[in-house]
C-alpha cells in the first residue's frame, strides 16, 4: 500500500463541544457549573490543539518515509484513530479529536463570528511536492506562498559527483489557542498569526460522515463504508493489472483514481457527508439496544441492568459501585465523601469526573461498549424524544418516543424508586436512574436523573450512596 494514497485515505474528526444546561440549581451552584464547563471547553480544546500538532508531525514523516520509498505494512483501527507501521520497523499514530455532540461539519458559529476547528492536511501541487493545507486550501505564509510539507530534491550532478542540497526539508505548522483564536507558526513557534476563533456557542447537530476503509484480499482491493461490515471489491491489486488507487474527497463526494490521480470517478455510494442509518434494534453482548434515531448515535438499552425486561426494575446500585448490597449507607459508599480530584487520584473517575470503565455498572455487567449515560446523554433523550407517562402492565414510568421522522422506536423507563439503608422507597411513583458524572460542587453528590407523574423530569445531584437503577446506552466507536 502506497503512503500517499494512507494519507488521503485518513481524515482528521473535529466535532464541536456542547453543554448540558442544568435545571433549578441554586445561583451559587449555577455559577460554579458555568465556571466548571467554561474550563471544561479550553481543556478541550487545548487537546484538540495538541492532537493536531502531533498529526502535524506524523503526517511529516509519512512524507519522510515514502521519500524512501518505504511501503505501509498496516494499518490498525484504534478507538480515537489509527496506528501504521511501516516495511522499515518504524510507526506513526494519527488520532481523531474527542467527538463532540453537536456542530456542523466541523463549524461552530456565534453572534460574535465565525469559529471553527482548523483541519491541517497535505495535497500534491503542480510541481508533483507535498504543500500543506488548512480546512482543504493551501497553507499559506505571510509573504502569501505555499508552505512545503517536504524538502525539494537537490539538482542532479555530474557523473561521480553528489548533487547539490535542496531547498530545505519542509516546515511543520504549529497550531496553539490564545485568547479565544487559533494561531499557527510556521517557524516553531517563534512567531504566531491568528487564523480563526477558536471558541463559540455550540453549532447545529451536523450529517454522520464517513470514514472509508481500504484492504486487500485475494489479490484483489476492497473497500468499506461501514467500519469493515461490509466490503465491496473495486479493482486488482497484484498482477499485470494491479494497481493502487488514490482516494480523495471533492464536493462532499469520495473519489478514487487508478492513474495516480490523472483521472477521478466517484466511488458508488461515497456520499462522505449522507446520513449513516442503522437498523431500529440489535442485540449487543447480549443484551438488547434501541435505536432511536438520536444526533448522537447513542443505542438505548431496551431494559435496566439487572433486568430481563422492559418493566422489570433491575437492580439497584450506589454510585461508583459494581455490585449490589443489602444495606446503602455512607459507611459502606466508597466515593462517599470524595472530591472530583481524590476520585481521579483513586481510578475511580477520569479528571472531568466521569466514572471510569471500571466503576461503570454498565461496563462491568455488560462489557462490550455499554456504558453509563452522562447528563448530556440523558438531556438529549429528553430533548430528542416525547415522554409520556403511561403503564406496561402493572408497571407505571415514562415510555420515551423518538421524535424523527418514520422512527416509531421507543424505550419504557420503570419508575424503580430507590434503596435507602435496608428500605426501598417510591417505588411505582418515582425514578432515580443514575449518570456517570459527579457533582463538582458537593462532595457527597452526583448527578442523577429524577421523574414522577407530577413533578416530571429533573436533572438533580443527589447522595452518591442511595441505591438507584441503571440504564445503560451502546456507544459504538
Amino acid at each position: 500500500m502506497r503512503l500517499k494514497n494512507i494519507i488521503k485515505v485518513l481524515p482528521f474528526v473535529a466535532l464541536g463541544l456542547s453543554i448540558f444546561p442544568g435545571c433549578e440549581e441554586r445561583d451559587d451552584i449555577s455559577d460554579r457549573n458555568r465556571l466548571y464547563r467554561l474550563e471544561n471547553r479550553f481543556t478541550e480544546l487545548e487537546e484538540l490543539c495538541n492532537i493536531i500538532n502531533k498529526n502535524s508531525e506524523n503526517i511529516k514523516k509519512l512524507l519522510q518515509e515514502q521519500a524512501k520509498k518505504v511501503n505501509v505494512s498496516n494499518v490498525y483501527k484504534m478507538q480515537d484513530g489509527f496506528v501504521i507501521s511501516f516495511t522499515d520497523g518504524e510507526y506513526i499514530e494519527l488520532h481523531n479529536g474527542k467527538d463532540g455532540k453537536n456542530g456542523k461539519d466541523g463549524i461552530i458559529t456565534d453572534t460574535a463570528g465565525t469559529s471553527f476547528i482548523p483541519v491541517i492536511g497535505v495535497k500534491i501541487a503542480e510541481d508533483s511536492l507535498h504543500y500543506w493545507t488548512l480546512n482543504g486550501e493551501w497553507l499559506l505564509d505571510e509573504n502569501g506562498k505555499m508552505v512545503l510539507a517536504e524538502g525539494r530534491k537537490g539538482d542532479k550532478g555530474d557523473q561521480g559527483e553528489q548533487g547539490q542540497q535542496g531547498e530545505g526539508g519542509g516546515v511543520i505548522p504549529l497550531m496553539k489557542i490564545e485568547n479565544g483564536f487559533w494561531m499557527i507558526s510556521y517557524d516553531q513557534g517563534k512567531t504566531w498569526e491568528i487564523i480563526g476563533q477558536a471558541t463559540g456557542k455550540d453549532g447545529k447537530d451536523g450529517k454522520d460522515g464517513i470514514c472509508p476503509q481500504l484492504k486487500i484480499e485475494n489479490g484483489v482491493w476492497y473497500i468499506s463504508y461501514d467500519n469493515g461490515v461490509n466490503w465491496e471489491a473495486i479493482g486488482s491489486a497484484v498482477g499485470q493489472d494491479g494497481k493502487t488507487p488514490s482516494l480523495k474527497i471533492e464536493d462532499g463526494k469520495l473519489m478514487i483514481s487508478w492513474d495516480q490521480g490523472v483521472t477521478w470517478e466517484m466511488v458508488e455510494g461515497g456520499d462522505v457527508f449522507g446520513e449513516v442509518t442503522k437498523p431500529g434494534t440489535g442485540v449487543a453482548e447480549g443484551h438488547k439496544w434501541i435505536n432511536l434515531g438520536l444526533p448522537s448515535g447513542n443505542l438505548w438499552a431496551s431494559c435496566n441492568v439487572g433486568a430481563n425486561s422492559p418493566s422489570e426494575w433491575g437492580k439497584y446500585y450506589a454510585w461508583g459501585d459494581t455490585i449490589t448490597k443489602s444495606e446503602y449507607s455512607s459507611t459502606n459508599c466508597e466515593t462517599f465523601g470524595k472530591t472530583v480530584e481524590q476520585l481521579a487520584l483513586s481510578g475511580y473517575t477520569n479528571r472531568g469526573g466521569i466514572l471510569n470503565p471500571t466503576y461503570d455498572v454498565a461496563q462491568h455487567c455488560w462489557g462490550g461498549y455499554w456504558k453509563m449515560p452522562t447528563r448530556e446523554d440523558f438531556q438529549e433523550l429528553v430533548n430528542e424524544c416525547t415522554w409520556t407517562w403511561t403503564k406496561v402492565g402493572n408497571v407505571e414510568g415514562y415510555e420515551i418516543k423518538s421524535k424523527q421522522e418514520g422512527n416509531t422506536n421507543s424505550i419504557f423507563l420503570p419508575a424503580a424508586g430507590s434503596k435507602d439503608q435496608y428500605d426501598i422507597r417510591n417505588q411505582g411513583t418515582t425514578g432515580w436512574y443514575w449518570t456517570s458524572a459527579a457533582f463538582s460542587s458537593n462532595d457527597y453528590l452526583s448527578w442523577n436523573l429524577t421523574f414522577n407523574k407530577d413533578e416530571g423530569i429533573q436533572s438533580t445531584p443527589l447522595s452518591r450512596r442511595s441505591g438507584f437503577t441503571i440504564r445503560a446506552i451502546y456507544v459504538e466507536p
